[in-house]
């Protein structure tokens, strides 16, 4: 079954359609050309038993119609959803509809256990200075074993750009519901002593900011018995037609901040890609250079 990239295509409906779409003329290419060929075949013979009936020659042009047209319009539509390129998400998605799971499907990946029993924690003070992404003069930095994130679309963007060994639980086209009901479930098991649980949530639910405060409050009591630090990254801005969400994006951030306890630390992107800049391939998600630089700058505030 053919299944979309999940660092283009966001809409899990319209990648289910584009795989089917996408099968059909695949086969049509492959089994079509054979069936015409056939046709061709039959009709050959019948017009030298019997050359004279004009109806038969008529048919013959047809199927050699019908045996080009098969043959080249799975090419063609290939070819002009290439020249698009990712200027439109159909021709994004298309285009990538070899590669992976549509963002509608959960990412959970934990790369430090290994049939839930063996931990293999890597630790990140342990590395070389030139690969350090994380600023040496944090106090907290050295304590942080484990990175442990729980988003939307842009997080599982980000994991696909930044490829590192962490703990990821993410899903496209969610909200607080997925959260409580899948995502957190999700790396409960994963939390360990001195792990960072990172959420970026809230840029498809920005009418709840108030739910968002109760259920992660709710949450710290369990989240930091286990030894774990909490931190929430401000959604972060949108550009082009989805520019008009910055207000309410700022009016959630401000609640969020606000309302949080004070044992879950504030990480403010949305300033931060404001003041340095970005680019927003759809509007709405990055493209790679940004979603690294929005990852060194959640490490560099942890």
């Amino acid at each position: 079954m053919l299944i979309l990239d999940v660092t283009v295509c966001n809409d899990p409906g319209l990648a289910n359609i584009l795989s089917i779409i996408k099968q059909i003329l695949d086969l049509i290419q492959l089994l079509g050309p054979i069936i015409a060929i056939i046709g061709l075949m039959v009709i050959l013979i019948k017009i030298i038993m019997n050359p004279d009936d004009k109806k038969l020659t008529k048919a013959f042009q047809n199927w050699l119609i019908a045996l080009i047209m098969l043959f080249f319009i799975p090419i063609i539509v290939n070819g002009a959803m290439k020249l698009l390129d990712d200027s439109f998400e159909l021709s994004t998605c298309w285009n990538y509809a070899t590669t992976a799971k549509p963002n509608g499907d959960s990412q959970y990946i934990d790369p430090y256990q290994e049939d839930n029993r063996k931990p293999i924690i890597p630790n990140y003070s342990d590395m070389e200075p030139s690969k350090q992404t994380s600023s040496p003069s944090s106090s907290q930095q050295t304590t942080i074993s484990k990175l442990i994130f729980i988003g939307d679309s842009r997080t599982v963007q980000m994991q696909a750009a930044v490829k590192t060994n962490d703990v990821w639980s993410c899903k496209g086209s969610i909200g607080l519901s997925w959260m409580q009901s899948t995502g957190v479930p999700q790396i409960e098991n994963s939390i360990t002593t001195n792990s960072a649980i990172i959420i970026l949530m809230g840029v498809n639910d920005l009418y709840h900011p108030n739910s968002y405060i109760d259920y992660i409050n709710s949450k710290i009591t369990s989240w930091t018995g286990k030894g774990a630090k909490i931190y929430f990254v401000s959604v972060m801005p949108t550009s082009g037609s989805y520019n008009s969400l910055n207000t309410e994006i700022d009016s959630f951030n401000t609640t969020l901040k606000n309302g949080l306890s004070n044992k879950v630390k504030y990480i403010d992107a949305n300033s931060y890609l404001k003041s340095n800049g970005f680019t927003a391939t759809d509007g709405l998600h990055y493209d790679s250079t940004t979603y690294n630089k929005i990852y060194n700058f959640i490490k560099e505030n942890l």
